[in-house]
């Protein structure tokens, strides 16, 4: 071969090397961005308080749910009168859920004025309430559906937004689904709020979401809240998948106290938590427990689910959070600063 056409040869062979590894960088900044991609949409998904949109209801139910069917049957049935609801629940030994809803934005307080209110509870009637899961929840519950606006009277005859019922003040003047348990008689819980899914923001919860919800564990709003926040994290930890052990709830409960009584985050006192909890349930196990700490002023349910994410981005908290327990309770409770200290407690 002349050394003409060596030269040539050697520029086609150094140019052909060169595309192939432009290509392969630019093939790897490519897949950098979706992956990143992915996790902020997850990410943004799980915020409690997540960007505003006013993108009118053109996303596609596959959008929204995943993998979740849309079911198309027929109409859902809703009471409208409070009262009624109220003692067909109570008489039934059901859970009662309400739907506090807008049809136009003007319905909603002046506070909320700037959120797309009206347009998250088109979607959520229109695309959560069709998928196949949600509906098989929800025929467990009495169903009420009252608008934002509604007024309520007391037992001394005077009316009140209800948004000022016990309970109903965590939904901070948000439309959205609020839970009362009249299922369970024996329970201190038993004809109080025990659940509620505030469409933060404008934007209406997905049918995953509200399927998780709807299915929580029971046991009182605080407990149930941060499980919510817990199942609902885009990582999928599996802490909640073993026995809710009351025992282990209360382990739960009185180290959250203790914390939110002194306006301290540790883990006092554990070794000693640890053994009477073990003597109760009369066998031996590994335990373990992950405590956090919300902003002073955050509601319960933007709070939840800050403290879930402050235990994701603690890699010995994430841990423990992530993997399955044989035994497991969650509880949180507000303290004097105005911080809710969340904690979880395992036995393995």
């Amino acid at each position: 071969m002349s050394n003409k056409n060596q030269q040539h040869t050697n520029r086609f062979i150094t140019r052909s090397t060169h595309d192939a590894r432009t290509a392969s960088k630019l093939f790897l900044a490519l897949l950098f961005f979706v992956c990143f991609s992915v996790l902020s949409t997850a990410q943004n998904r799980y915020t409690a308080y997540r960007p505003i949109t006013t993108t009118p209801i053109t996303t596609s139910v596959a959008d929204d749910i995943s993998d979740y069917t849309a079911s198309h049957t027929a109409p859902i049935h809703w009471e409208t009168d409070y009262e009624f609801a109220l003692e067909t629940a109570e008489t039934s030994s059901r859970l009662l859920l309400i739907y506090l809803y807008a049809d136009n934005e003007s319905d909603i307080p002046a506070e909320l004025a700037a959120l797309p209110v009206a347009s998250a509870c088109q979607r959520f009637d229109t695309v959560v309430l069709d998928n196949c899961l949600v509906r098989s929840e929800l025929s467990r519950y009495v169903l009420l559906k009252l608008p934002v606006d509604t007024k309520i009277a007391d037992e001394n005859g005077v009316e009140t937004t209800i948004y000022a019922l016990p309970g109903f003040e965590h939904m901070i003047g948000h439309p959205g689904l609020v839970v009362i348990d009249f299922e369970r008689r024996n329970k201190p819980y038993y004809g109080k709020v025990v659940g509620i899914l505030p469409f933060m923001r404008g934007v209406a919860p997905t049918a995953e979401q509200t399927d998780t919800f709807l299915g929580l564990t029971p046991g009182k709003l605080t407990q149930r809240t941060l499980i919510y926040a817990v199942r609902t994290h885009p990582d999928r930890p599996q802490s909640t998948d073993g026995e809710p052990a009351p025992v282990v709830m209360q382990a739960a409960t009185d180290h959250a106290l203790y914390q939110a009584e002194r306006g301290v985050l540790n883990h006092y006192n554990f070794g000693a938590r640890s053994y009477q909890v073990k003597e109760v349930l009369g066998e031996g196990g590994m335990p373990a427990e992950i405590c956090a700490q919300s902003q002073s002023g955050e509601g319960l349910f933007e709070g939840a689910i800050a403290c879930m994410r402050a235990w994701r981005y603690s890699s010995a908290h994430w841990s423990i959070a992530k993997r399955s327990h044989r035994y497991y309770g969650y509880d949180m409770v507000r303290g004097k600063n105005g911080a809710w200290y969340a904690v979880g407690f395992f036995i393995n």
